[in-house]
């Protein structure tokens, strides 16, 4: 009985700790610590998912640059998203508030420019989780009308039809932040097991498929495609990187939720750095694995099923086995939207919390 005594009171000193600091940080706490370092990993990485992000849009680097933006575009967006985590993680370690950018702006800013630049930083970094919300409901529905597609050669795509499937995801996304608050650390540690899992039986499955008819090392790691319209390959190839820049945003929704994990000053340096390593890793050995198991490139980039799909296609023979593939990067955009949804609630929630967030006839109560 004295030990479960010990472990609560200890427990309740390291809550009241994180308590302490926040106060400090002029803020009370507000929210309940029920995330762990597991699941915060898991919402940063299901928000990134960046092996799924890159392969569902595969379609803008393989005619800007070909296999070799798609490719040595993930390490260089790598290192540099890797060079911006680790500065972000150093400040939230030190000013570990919901608020992220633009209270460590207002902190950082020379005299005199800390409320106008953090008034910028905020809106910009609202405006951007608001827009980011999108992202995972309509890539998905981009995934879904190419099933519908690949297994109907009537079907004739239409644009709401993907803005149908874009709807039925964010409102199940909003369903669960609304009335299953509890539930979201759970979900976002199965949203990183279920990419994990996905991304180890893909590769097997596409390697043990397409053998031995794989492609040459040379068109893997050297092959160029400039069909942009630019008769500059260098500026194609710079389009390409548009690729993987995206596969590797919002690694800062960390940031966002540093008031709901117990020792933020710690955890959530590891959760962010963390979430852009697995992903840099993944992406990379995902994409190179596509490129040596599909079989044309000129049919990928046109193709009405969508890049992905069709890769799939051609390295398995089987529209069946395709579309079992496909079903892990449609699951992930499930869990993605989810937790960009809970992040931008977050940060549009701090933003009204500090006075920030003023529109007309909205009168915002945080209690």
């Amino acid at each position: 009985m004295s030990a479960v005594n010990s472990n609560t009171e200890v427990g309740s000193n390291k809550y009241d700790a994180d308590e302490e600091h926040l106060a400090k940080l002029g803020h009370k706490q507000e929210l309940n610590r029920g995330f762990s370092l597991f699941s915060l990993i898991g919402l940063a990485f299901a928000i990134l998912n960046s092996w799924v992000a890159m392969s569902a849009s595969m379609s803008l680097a393989l005619p800007s640059g070909g296999p070799t933006a798609a490719i040595w575009g993930i390490l260089l967006s790598g290192v540099g998203s890797l060079a911006m985590a680790t500065s972000l993680a150093e400040i939230c370690s030190a000013y570990p508030v919901a608020s992220g950018q633009y209270y460590w702006t207002a902190i950082l800013a020379p005299a005199g420019w800390g409320r106008s630049l953090s008034y910028i930083c905020g809106w910009i970094n609202v405006a951007a989780w608001v827009a980011l919300v999108a992202t995972g409901g309509s890539l998905a529905g981009q995934l879904i009308t190419g099933i519908i597609a690949i297994l109907h050669d009537d079907y004739v795509l239409q644009r709401w039809h993907i803005f149908v499937v874009y709807l039925l995801y964010v409102i199940g996304a909003f369903l669960l932040n609304a009335f299953a608050v509890k539930l979201l650390p759970v979900i976002d540690k199965a949203a990183l097991m279920w990419s994990l899992a996905g991304f180890g039986i893909i590769s097997i499955t596409l390697l043990a498929t397409a053998a031995p008819n794989y492609q040459s090392a040379d068109f893997v790691f050297r092959g160029f495609e400039n069909q942009t319209g630019w008769s500059s390959g260098g500026v194609a190839w710079i389009l390409g990187l548009l690729q993987s820049a995206f596969g590797l945003t919002g690694f800062d929704a960390v940031a966002h939720m540093v008031e709901e994990i117990p020792n933020p000053a710690l955890n959530a340096p590891i959760a962010m750095v963390s979430a852009v390593i697995i992903g840099t890793f993944t992406s990379f050995i995902f994409i190179i694995i596509c490129m040596f198991t599909l079989t044309d490139i000129d049919t990928v980039i046109i193709s009405p099923f969508g890049a992905l799909l069709t890769i799939f296609y051609q390295a398995t023979g089987s529209k069946t086995g395709a579309v079992c593939l496909l079903m892990f990067p449609v699951v992930s955009m499930a869990f993605a939207t989810q937790g960009i949804l809970t992040t931008s609630s977050r940060m549009t929630w701090t933003f009204a919390r500090d006075s920030e967030c003023r529109l007309p006839c909205v009168c915002w109560d945080t209690g």
